[in-house]
């Protein structure tokens, strides 16, 4: 895999700037510590996870990386960890466990930072609540913690996600208004009819928390989220 081009190292001395003049005397939220996917350390995260699968349309859609989603598999999205990077999740609530392979972006609904396949819910026993809080936590094929190997992040930058629109128009105006932040790119949703606006390659994550939220704040009370995860 290639270096990152100029301009993806270039955007954190712009965003110094960006982020004092889009958050202005208003304190910002804090960021997150350094991500311990750029620190060669084991990942971890604790928030909500939601699964798919079931009657919502998703079998059978590519998925992320290119395959087809299958809910039968254990298989999970996430926004920034590689794609099959195994994951050990434990549901906290009731301490059920299981391993599952990364295949796909998301979630994209607020709050969430992991969505499951259909058999992975039911082997946490989240399945007919719909949604847990969970610890995600990177392993090895045997099951052990370990780092998630560096170099397979090369080449993936991080990107933000702005919104998800159907209206031309208004895809045309918002990529105009956030186009400041970096180049932006459009994901079609297949069988959607949708696409996903997206701003910036940024290869460190600092920066792209730090567009996010001049973003956030940019967007506020407009109904946006805009959240970081990978190109691809």
């Amino acid at each position: 895999m290639g270096a990152f081009p100029p301009s993806t190292r270039t955007w954190g001395a712009a965003l110094g700037v960006a982020v004092l003049l889009g958050l202005g005397c208003a304190r910002p939220r804090a960021l997150p510590s350094a991500s311990p996917l750029e620190a060669g350390g084991v990942f971890e995260e604790v928030g909500v996870a939601s699964w798919y699968g079931g009657d919502d349309g998703f079998a059978g859609r590519p998925t992320a990386n290119g395959e087809r989603f299958d809910p039968r598999e254990l298989t999970c999205a996430h926004r920034t960890l590689p794609f099959d990077t195994r994951v050990e999740v434990k549901n906290l609530g009731s301490g059920e466990t299981v391993i599952l392979r990364v295949n796909d972006r998301g979630p994209y609904a607020r709050g969430r930072v992991l969505d499951v396949s259909e058999r992975a819910a039911r082997a946490l026993g989240m399945h007919a609540a719909g949604t847990a809080r969970v610890r995600i936590r990177s392993v090895d094929a045997r099951g052990n913690p370990a780092p998630v190997d560096p170099e397979v992040l090369r080449g993936n930058p991080y990107t933000i996600q702005v919104a998800a629109l159907a209206d031309p128009e208004g895809i045309r105006r918002l990529s105009q208004e956030v186009r400041d932040l970096g180049p932006v790119s459009l994901q079609e949703v297949p069988g959607r009819g949708v696409k996903r606006v997206r701003v910036g390659a940024f290869a460190r994550l600092e920066d792209a928390q730090r567009a996010a939220l001049v973003l956030a704040r940019r967007l506020e009370g407009r109904g946006l989220d805009p959240f970081v995860t990978r190109v691809r």
